[in-house]
């Protein structure tokens, strides 16, 4: 009798266990990854979200700042001081220039318009700085000699400068011909760059694509520090608005002696006429009678700072009140500018207010208390380099 022996029998449940905890641990994974997935993407969405509204509120206190200036040189007479405020201005005629010249003001209430400082009142976020187009290096009407005493601050061999002086004058005239140390179209391109605009330049920082300014880095550091040139349309030099670099370009002779004294005898009571120039910068003005203004221009460069993470920026306004095809008053050019180190950016003085509409003719300086909208701690100016700009 023979017995055949069956081999043992798998049982399909124990199989069925086998494939299934596999395929429990990969649905498992899939959506440990969408879960993963999903909070990135929402985490995103909630940052881009973030840095939209920063932008929008940038961009709304831009407006905001830039209307109430639009409407402060409007409506506020200029005089050798800077943009007069308060009431005690309407003791002067302010429909006669040289009343505003001659007037012997008693009050402290003006606005210098040299760069200094101005805490915003209606947004105390922000500082502004504001810049008389007439103190500056304009690119577009300057003549040789300042422009060559102006890159001599840099320590630029003379040939250097000649060539420097010759490629900006053909880039703005709108001819072909070529100056001995210029440059012209066909010189550009065989540099394989854009030709130059034979126009005046919108913005200073245009003048980068001409051949050989873009190499002077020193000079274009200096630029990004704080406005040195301009591209306003508007003609003479107000010496009670210029830069140290400025004043020594356009006063040949003045010594960096007179020059601290200068500055010392301005800030005290700002130059009305050219003999009161002439005296404290220890110089004979030899220029020609209307290059000198003692008034700001009715353009300036404006810098917008925000104070918590110091993102700037620049841009060029011009007031035309006698324009009647356009609105009176246009922006040149807007700038993002990189934001300044702690060491760079001194902390401007509280008291320091570029006021409110409703405060910009007002007899005492805008009181933070009574606003109830001085910052909650003090202005630090911090660098955030990196960070999306808020412009």
């Amino acid at each position: 009798m023979y017995f055949y022996l069956r081999p043992p029998q798998k049982d399909p449940r124990h199989h069925n266990r086998g494939f299934i905890l596999p395929v429990t641990l990969w649905i498992v994974a899939a959506i440990g990854l969408v879960v993963v997935a999903i909070n990135q993407w929402l985490s995103n969405t909630v940052e881009n979200a973030r840095i939209f509204r920063e932008r929008a509120d940038a961009q709304l206190a831009f407006v905001g700042i830039r209307d109430e200036l639009i409407f402060a040189m409007v409506t506020r007479p200029m005089s050798y001081r800077g943009m007069e405020t308060g009431k005690l201005i309407d003791k002067v005629d302010q429909k006669d220039a040289n009343a505003l010249m001659a007037a012997d003001y008693k009050t402290d209430r003006f606005l210098r318009l040299d760069g200094s400082p101005y805490i915003v009142e209606s947004n105390p976020n922000y500082i502004i700085r504001i810049y008389d187009g007439r103190g500056l290096i304009n690119l577009n009407g300057l003549s040789q000699p300042y422009v060559r005493r102006l890159l001599g601050l840099y320590e630029l061999p003379e040939q250097v400068r000649n060539s420097l002086v010759d490629s900006l004058e053909d880039y703005l005239d709108r001819d072909d011909l070529t100056r001995i140390s210029g440059a012209e179209e066909k010189d550009y391109e065989r540099l394989g760059r854009e030709p130059p605009a034979n126009a005046w330049m919108v913005s200073p920082l245009e003048a980068q694509a001409i051949l050989g300014w873009d190499q002077i880095q020193n000079f274009w550091r200096r630029e990004l520090e704080a406005p040195l040139l301009t591209t306003c349309r508007v003609p003479g030099f107000n010496p009670n608005t210029a830069s140290r670099e400025a004043l020594i370009a356009s006063l040949p002779g003045l010594v960096e002696e007179n020059l601290a004294d200068m500055l010392l005898r301005r800030k005290e009571r700002p130059f009305r006429n050219t003999r009161e120039l002439s005296v404290a910068s220890g110089t004979v003005l030899r220029e020609e009678p209307f290059f000198f203004t003692f008034a700001p221009a009715a353009c300036v460069i404006v810098e917008l700072i925000h104070h918590t993470d110091g993102n700037r920026i620049r841009f060029s306004l011009t007031i035309d009140t006698l324009s009647t095809k356009t609105k009176p008053w246009q922006l040149d050019y807007v700038s993002q500018i990189p934001p300044k180190t702690p060491s760079d950016t001194a902390e401007p003085p509280s008291e320091e207010v570029f006021p409110a509409p409703d405060s910009v003719d007002a007899d005492q300086r805008p009181d933070w208390e009574a606003v109830g909208t001085k910052p909650s701690r003090p202005l630090d100016f911090k660098s955030t380099n990196g960070a999306a700009s808020n412009f």
